[in-house]
């Protein structure tokens, strides 16, 4: 697939697990997804941390501060 449209998605991919994206953004990803093996197995390893993530963390008070930094070093590591 086309590696600009694989960078969006791997840029998108937290955004899109979190609910943070348009319609439009949806129906790119859902189409780069349906097409690009590489991207679907990301994104279902991502989905799995995540998930795991917050259900380790569901009771625990995180400062927003914190919650910031984690999220700014983890797209950083995209």
């Amino acid at each position: 697939m086309n590696d600009a449209h694989c960078q969006k998605l791997v840029g998108s991919l937290y955004q899109l697990l979190d609910g943070e994206v348009t319609e439009d953004q949806v129906q790119f990803l859902s189409d780069h997804l349906a097409e690009c093996g590489p991207c679907l197995e990301r994104l279902g390893v991502e989905m799995h941390f995540t998930l795991l993530v917050r259900s380790r963390c569901q009771n625990t008070t995180c400062p927003d501060e914190v919650m910031h930094s984690i999220k700014t070093a983890l797209q950083a590591e995209i």
